[in-house]
Formats: structure tokens, C-alpha cells, sequence
């Protein structure tokens, strides 16, 4: 259930931040003179602004959530599949302990002959408490908020080997 409420939150916030932000605003890429894409690199100001803001959104949700408190039925504590959900309701109310660490990753994922998948993303790590009349349970609650998506198609090769597969006996046999 926390982790159910946390992430809910990181995509609502990490969605809010992102809607005055398009994939070209984070990055700067660089064309030769045919217009084929020689690098992409990183628009550092901006992606300091977002990986800045969805933390501070987040914790301000967070703590302003009614869905911090939620209750379990008694008989899920008792480790028993038998008992799981039945009896009266215990009040659980999870807090925010220490602050939101987040790190920005960027992935190049190869989607054809010619094309790229590149994903920017970030992932947010809360540490979380859970308060139950029993125990105070501590938990770090990770999840990962894709920021921007986008396919980079470059030429056609005039030749494709695909040779995944192949070891050191069979290779001589192809090039033969």
C-alpha cells in the first residue's frame, strides 16, 4: 500500500513537472551537414530544473496526502493466509523520513538496423516509515518516472550481418 501511494504520487508529480518540458528541451543534439545526428548531449540547465523540481512537488505531496493513513484488517498480521483480511480494521499511517534522492539515467537501447531508442528517465528513491499500533516498519520505496522517449533513425546501411551468435570455430565459415 505505501509503495502503491509513493509511486502514485512520483508519476502524478513527475507528470506535472514534465508538461512544460518537450524531449528537445533536455537535450542538445548535434547534425553533420546531411542532417544525420553526430551526438546527443544534455541540456544540463534544464534537467537541473526537473530533477529539482519532481523532488520538492513530491515531497510536498507526499506530505500533504490524505492517503498517508490507510487501514489493514488485524488478521493480516498474524501471518496466517487463513486469517488474512478478516477482523476489524488497524489504523497504518506511513511518513516521509530523511528526503527524496533522485538520480537522472539516460538508455540508448538499439530498435532496428538503423534505429535507437533512447529513454531519459529518473529514479526516485523515499525512505518511508510505516506506523502500525504494533511496530514502526522502515522502508525505502524505489521507482523509476520516464521523463522523455525518443527513436533517432539513421541511414539505411548499404549491408547488415547480423552476427550475433557466432563463435570463433563457425566465423571463417561466413567469411568464406
Amino acid at each position: 500500500m505505501a509503495k502503491s501511494i509513493a509511486t502514485k504520487i512520483s508519476n502524478n508529480e513527475a507528470t506535472e513537472v514534465m508538461k512544460k518540458y518537450k524531449y528537445e528541451d533536455l537535450l542538445i543534439i548535434t547534425k553533420d551537414e546531411k542532417g544525420n545526428i553526430k551526438m546527443v548531449g544534455t541540456n544540463v540547465i534544464t534537467v537541473n530544473e526537473i530533477i529539482s523540481d519532481i523532488p520538492v512537488h513530491m515531497q510536498e505531496a507526499l506530505e500533504k496526502s490524505e492517503n498517508n493513513n490507510f487501514n489493514i484488517r488485524l488478521g493480516s498480521f498474524l501471518g496466517s493466509n487463513l486469517f488474512a483480511g478478516r477482523g476489524p480494521n488497524v489504523n497504518i499511517k506511513m511518513a516521509i523520513t530523511g528526503n527524496l534522492d533522485t538520480e537522472l539515467k539516460s538508455e540508448f537501447v538499439a530498435a532496428g538496423i538503423n534505429q535507437t531508442l533512447h529513454k531519459i528517465y529518473l529514479e526516485v528513491k523515499c525512505n518511508v516509515s510505516i506506523l502500525t499500533p504494533f511496530e514502526t516498519i522502515e522502508e525505502q520505496i524505489v521507482n523509476q518516472v520516464l521523463l522523455a522517449e525518443g527513436l533517432i533513425v539513421g541511414e539505411v546501411p548499404n549491408s547488415y550481418y547480423n552476427l550475433e551468435g557466432l563463435s570463433t570455430n563457425n566465423a571463417v565459415d561466413i567469411i568464406e
